[in-house]
């Protein structure tokens, strides 16, 4: 019995990450038929953590995090591949803060989110100034405003905390 549900898990994880990263290839095609910067929704983040809603398993949101900004980088050339490292690890230091809180208080996953991803883009932007002082990436340090970065983020939060169920154990 605990081998079928297994297998069965395994499918589903297979099936998320093949639906995210065909989504990954898509977006960049959406975004230039769009008037709008789809870039501002963080559509990496939200495929992320709408993978981690479905599959529940924090390895594969590793996974996920490691190679959604890279895929996306072969596949359409954007993000530019520094700047999809960068991403990499802000999105796993999300995971990572995530899992980790998860675990050691009693919050709502959809304030976990918001916590979590403000502190993922604190490292992010650490890391992007080091960037551009070794002249990886060019200078510009906030390209996104941090009005519209808040808005987002506290989106994602409440989209998150609407369809998270906490599973008992």
């Amino acid at each position: 019995m605990n081998n079928a549900i297994s297998i069965t898990n395994s499918w589903k994880i297979v099936l998320t990450d093949l639906l995210v990263l065909v989504a990954v290839y898509f977006i960049p095609a959406l975004a230039h038929l769009s008037d709008y910067k789809l870039y501002y929704l963080d559509p990496m983040r939200f495929l992320l953590f709408a993978g981690y809603l479905v599959s529940r398993n924090h390895y594969n949101a590793y996974f996920l995090a490691l190679t959604i900004p890279l895929v996306s980088t072969i596949l359409s050339g954007h993000p530019p591949f520094y700047k999809a490292i960068l991403i990499s690890i802000e999105l796993i230091v999300n995971v990572g803060a995530f899992h980790f809180l998860l675990k050691k208080v009693n919050w709502h996953a959809g304030i976990l989110i918001f916590v979590t991803t403000l502190f993922a883009k604190l490292v992010y932007y650490t890391c992007k100034f080091s960037f551009i002082k070794i002249g990886l990436i060019e200078p510009g340090l906030i390209t996104t405003g941090l009005l519209i970065q808040l808005y987002t983020v506290a989106g994602l939060s409440f989209l998150f905390a609407l369809f998270y169920k906490k599973r008992s154990t």
